[in-house]
């Protein structure tokens, strides 16, 4: 599924539209997002930000110039708050917490909510059970018109899945329990494809901190192959190391890992690793860094299944700079061996 042309990079603080021509990436405006926060376009170039410090919502329109036109700042409504948005079909979808577990229709702590920029109203949607102490952390949009909303930190985890087909009126189909990694778990990032579901995470513990990936077959979230890095808190682990973003491919068989200064893991999805008895196989990433510079983020091209854009932090924290490189898929890949 090909994405609308103009996206956003991080320039200093706020995000920049951009577009790539060639082996160029061209840049345009500045925009109102911040560069930090979470943001989602729709395949008609309808941009979402959502900026949790200041508790709006920002979107506006984003046309194949780079400029972004009626720009509108909402505040965070009353029924949420929101911690994950995503974009499509002139609709906005959050995902957070409930702001009153005790009011309204819906009990679950955890909520999905939908704004509708035609009626000007949000929505909360149904939830399948009633919990507390918990958030919805990402929102996942499937090529099916299929939603999936994955929870946090109490055990059982769960990712739920909607049928977003008339986005105003979405279906819940199903719900799965995941497995619990750590104390006070987190999503911080998923990713799909047409085969594979991947859920990036951190936990803190008494002892140490964790990060994990889980890999499952979509629709299969019994079986998973799992990769983890823990630190005691007496360790003394490089932080620089931690693995930061990750990116399933369409139609590829192995996920991306922004390790920082390690650059680039590679993960080579193999089926008979996915096991109800959990499979822990982190050894198997392979690392590349030939540019030499800590990796924050890889994006897949907006229009093209061959090349990732990668984007890099340099300068420090009291002086971040971006840098950013295209690059082949297969040339990539021609480093490792499977």
């Amino acid at each position: 599924m090909k994405t609308f042309p103009i996206f956003l990079l991080p320039k200093g603080e706020t995000m920049m539209t951009a577009k790539i021509t060639g082996n160029e990436i061209e840049f345009f405006k500045k925009t109102l997002f911040p560069s930090n926060k979470r943001y989602s376009i729709s395949e008609s170039g309808l941009a979402v930000c959502l900026d949790t410090e200041k508790k709006l919502i920002i979107y506006g329109n984003l046309s194949e110039d780079g400029d972004m036109g009626d720009v509108t700042v909402l505040p965070f409504p009353d029924i949420i708050s929101p911690k994950s948005i995503l974009t499509f079909k002139n609709c906005i979808v959050l995902g957070g917490e409930n702001n009153n577990s005790y009011s309204g229709t819906i009990k679950s702590q955890e909520l999905v909510a939908i704004y509708s920029l035609t009626d000007n109203k949000f929505t909360a949607v149904e939830m399948p059970f009633k919990h507390y102490d918990k958030c919805v952390d990402d929102l996942l949009l499937d090529t099916d018109n299929k939603v999936l909303a994955v929870d946090n930190i109490i055990f059982p985890k769960y990712l739920i899945e909607y049928d977003f087909s008339n986005p105003l009126f979405p279906n819940l189909i199903a719900w799965h329990s995941l497995p619990n990694n750590g104390t006070y778990e987190t999503i911080k990032k998923g990713t799909l494809n047409d085969s594979y579901v991947a859920l990036l995470s951190t936990s803190v513990g008494s002892g140490g901190s964790g990060t994990y990936i889980n890999i499952f077959r979509k629709g299969d979230y019994v079986n998973h192959v799992g990769l983890s890095q823990y630190r005691n808190f007496n360790q003394n682990i490089d932080k620089n190391c931690l693995w930061r973003d990750i990116l399933l491919l369409p139609n590829r068989q192995f996920l991306f890992i922004s390790s920082h200064e390690k650059g680039i893991g590679v993960y080579f999805i193999k089926n008979s690793k996915i096991k109800n008895d959990f499979t822990e196989d982190s050894d198997s990433i392979k690392y590349i860094n030939k540019w030499n510079k800590p990796v924050k983020k890889i994006l897949l091209h907006p229009q093209s299944d061959d090349t990732v854009l990668i984007i890099f932090e340099e300068g420090g924290l009291q002086n971040l700079l971006y840098s950013f490189s295209l690059e082949s898929i297969d040339l990539l890949l021609s480093n490792f061996e499977q």
